[in-house]
């Protein structure tokens, strides 16, 4: 009887304490409303760009994010790795890149928490790069069973590449603190996939080409520029100017697709 007396009292005691503790409401401990995120990526900086996100949150389990992100014009990330997997045709240690993105994101928290827990997000993203420096160095010649020389060129192109994708993902997000201000938001990964636009444009060395080398000129060219991630070319997406000695690839649509994941801190206001 004893035993069975302090177990009633230890649920009506632990039944109490439950009830005591209260529920998390955004409100608690906010500085605002406390239905506002900002967070900054901390892992981007290892990709040379900085990603701030803000995140706003509509109800139980649903919320709003937007991110942007910019990488200065620089080297390109590991250029000596795209090098290796490219050839000897292309210098990327003289590639300059410089980009910036925008995203919007909806977020579903399958757990119904107020900006925490496991998360699914379906989101839009807009990328802007802008490329400098990419040169190529080729040799031009007839035809495959030509005698002739080959005549070497060299071409320096700059341009920009545009996209536009919808992708889908996950990820799990906390609170900490206190106050649950402190917001640690683990991105796992997301699929994004869509349509891109290149546009290039530069002059190349060579002068007195024939109409069998500048098809071969084409040709090189869009081998070379099809190496890049996801860019695929043919032939006659390159234009070639005999007289100006200009080459140019004018808003050329290319599939597109790539991966996203990242760790943030930020705080909920």
């Amino acid at each position: 009887m004893k035993k069975f007396s302090t177990l009633l009292l230890s649920l009506a005691l632990g039944s109490t304490l439950a009830a005591q503790t209260p529920k998390f409401t955004p409100d608690r401990g906010a500085l605002l409303d406390g239905k506002t995120i900002v967070k900054a990526n901390i892992t981007s900086p290892i990709f040379k760009n900085y990603s701030f996100a803000a995140e706003r949150i509509l109800t139980k389990g649903l919320s709003l994010q937007l991110g942007i992100a910019t990488m200065p014009k620089g080297a390109l990330p590991f250029s000596s790795s795209f090098e290796n997997h490219i050839g000897h045709d292309v210098s990327m240690s003289s590639v300059k890149l410089q980009s910036f993105y925008v995203t919007p994101e909806l977020r579903w928290y399958t757990g119904g928490g107020y900006g925490h827990g496991f998360y699914l997000m379906a989101y839009y993203r807009y990328q802007n790069y802008k490329l400098s420096g990419y040169t190529l160095n080729m040799d031009v010649r007839e035809g495959a069973s030509s005698a002739e020389k080959p005549k070497p060129v060299a071409l320096d192109l700059t341009g920009d590449f545009k996209t536009n994708s919808f992708g889908f993902g996950l990820g799990a997000q906390w609170l900490f603190g206190r106050n649950k201000n402190i917001v640690l938001d683990w991105n796992i990964l997301g699929v994004h996939a869509g349509k891109g636009k290149l546009t290039l444009a530069g002059d190349y060395s060579a002068t007195n080409l024939t109409d069998k080398e500048i098809a071969d000129l084409q040709q090189q060219i869009s081998e070379n520029v099809s190496d890049l991630p996801t860019i695929k070319l043919v032939g006659k997406d390159v234009n070639v100017d005999k007289a100006s000695k200009k080459v140019s690839i004018d808003n050329v649509s290319t599939p597109w697709a790539w991966l996203r994941a990242s760790v943030s801190l930020g705080f909920r206001f």
